[in-house]
């Protein structure tokens, strides 16, 4: 990882902030704030993701369970960041930049804004061992740590399908969170209604497409094959229009079925579109949902 990374995001981010100051994560989510106050509420069983520093152990001692304390909530949030992965993200996005470099950076900079508002955020990805999950967590080495997990992450070419990462979330992860969802169009298409409802249902959900490289062009290379395409496929004008066609007839079953769910959504495809794509992300989820 290289360390003045960060800091080229918190250039990236400075800049935007004297165009707008308004913060963006403030204001209403449907997902219920997590409570970090002094104000004791009560006590609830453990789940997957809770921070050990919560534990009431006294009480755990007690009933036999492990038991976390809750407090008043306060206006933070609960942030999960999934980072889609493998060897389709080695390859380019349609402007000629690489994924992994846009997934990178869309991690930091969400990262460092959670970060700077207070919150506490995990990231939840796949590698060729099974999953990494960081833990919820705040804080510039927590920040820098997530980000080298995901490095390590993009560039190892097995991972799960994002569907199944997706309901391993759901099914195993229990409190209300805001997610972050960064992926490509493959990831996009295996999203399903019954999927998104099961994801939905307690949080709230954004999406950041990273976008592929188009099928013709020039010098394109293939890596399931691991060959460069047909000279004589690449030009051909007709193929070029019938995969603009598709490509825009697959984005808008997306577009309708994150409608049905209340999911946010924006495409990147450059990194010095990093910053304005996420802002403009957060501010299109609030607008989206209010009411």
């Amino acid at each position: 990882m290289d360390y003045d990374y960060l800091a080229r995001i918190k250039a990236s981010i400075m800049l935007y902030t004297h165009k707008k100051t308004s913060n963006v994560l403030d204001g209403e989510f449907s997902s219920i704030y997590r409570g970090r106050s002094f104000d004791f509420d009560d006590l609830r069983e453990y789940v997957y993701g809770d921070s050990v520093r919560d534990i009431d152990w006294k009480s755990s001692s007690k009933t036999g369970r492990v038991l976390i304390r809750r407090f008043i909530a306060d206006k933070k949030h609960n942030i999960l960041l999934i980072g889609d992965a493998g060897a389709k993200f080695m390859g380019d996005t349609d402007k000629g930049e690489p994924k992994k470099d846009i997934a990178l950076n869309v991690m930091g900079t969400i990262s460092y804004l959670v970060n700077d508002h207070g919150d506490d955020y995990a990231l939840l990805t796949s590698t060729n061992k099974g999953y990494d999950f960081s833990f919820f967590k705040s804080g510039k080495q927590h920040l820098e740590n997530l980000l080298i997990r995901y490095e390590k992450c993009l560039n190892e070419e097995e991972a799960k399908p994002l569907g199944e990462t997706l309901d391993y979330v759901a099914e195993n992860i229990r409190r209300k969170m805001i997610i972050f969802i960064i992926t490509d169009m493959d990831g996009v298409a295996s999203l399903n209604d019954n999927l998104l409802k099961k994801l939905t249902v307690m949080n709230d959900v954004m999406i950041i497409n990273i976008e592929d490289a188009y099928l013709t062009g020039d010098n394109l290379y293939d890596l399931s094959s691991k060959t460069y395409e047909r000279d004589y496929m690449l030009h051909d004008r007709k193929l070029h229009q019938a995969e603009i066609a598709d490509r825009n007839s697959r984005k808008k079953k997306a577009e309708e079925l994150f409608k049905k769910h209340r999911i946010s959504s924006v495409d990147v495809s450059r990194e010095s579109d990093v910053v304005d794509k996420i802002v403009e992300l957060f501010e299109r989820h609030k607008n989206e949902n209010i009411g």
